[in-house]
């Protein structure tokens, strides 16, 4: 009975070991937890519209993509401005008539007399005729759509081609083609045959020519007098660049 006291104290001990070492259930040291990221206080891009109608995402910066620019509006009445001024044609002081609708191109009286299939139509001539003075002509006709102006620019070119001298009459003519906005062509009249066997710019003559742009046909040039062909024909080419700028509204891609 005396070995009690050291087992009891043996026991006591034992539980004061146990009681100093770390218990399994602690808990291991972590690291810190990251900063959270600033929030992201830029605008979203606003949504565009795109050429088939749906919605299309901006750029970063914002920005909208812009649809591609409404065709021109082509008018369809012969519009008075496409005419040349009077100190253009000839000289202020002429006298001038204008008178719109369609009608027969002005021609030599010996060429086929063709009137276009056209929706409108001005004609301008400036200069009495006498005393051997040219006369100014000028025509515009629109066409109802491209494909129209462009046969009747061929019809007007293959009246050109049609004119020959009365019976007796020496007169030669001859076409020829310009390059002037579209199907540019231009017919030279020599009064007296001399080209037969010589220079057609040094014979006595006049001259007219045509033109196309977009939907609008232009004839311009000069009836009659007694100029050399040469300088008739530079005066007429210079109408008739002059004339091919005032139909930019008839031409789809615009001025």
């Amino acid at each position: 009975m005396r070995r009690t006291a050291p087992t009891f104290a043996a026991a006591l001990l034992i539980t004061a070991l146990a009681a100093c070492s770390p218990s399994g259930d602690t808990e291991t040291p972590t690291s810190p937890a990251p900063a959270p990221e600033p929030a992201d206080t830029s605008e979203p891009a606003e949504p565009s519209s795109g050429s088939d109608g749906t919605e299309t995402q901006g750029s970063g910066d914002g920005g909208a993509t812009e649809s591609d620019p409404p065709a021109p509006t082509i008018p369809t009445q012969a519009l008075p401005e496409t005419l040349l001024p009077a100190d253009v044609l000839g000289t202020a002081d002429q006298p001038r008539e204008e008178a719109q609708g369609v009608t027969a191109w002005l021609l030599p009286e010996t060429c086929e007399q063709v009137t276009p299939d056209a929706v409108d139509m001005w004609t301008v001539t400036q200069g009495s005729g006498e005393f051997e003075e040219p006369v100014g002509v000028h025509q515009v006709a629109v066409f109802l759509d491209a494909d129209a102006a462009v046969a009747g620019a061929d019809a007007l070119a293959a009246a050109f081609a049609s004119c020959a001298p009365s019976e007796g009459s020496p007169t030669i003519f001859a076409v020829e083609p310009l390059d002037i906005g579209a199907q540019g062509t231009g017919l030279a009249t020599d009064y007296n045959g001399v080209s037969a066997g010589g220079d057609l710019d040094t014979a006595l003559g006049s001259y007219l020519a045509e033109t196309r742009r977009g939907t609008a046909v232009t004839l311009t040039g000069f009836s009659g007098g007694e100029a050399q062909v040469g300088t008739s024909r530079a005066d007429t080419t210079g109408l008739l660049a002059g004339a091919w700028e005032r139909l930019c509204a008839y031409d789809s891609e615009g001025c």
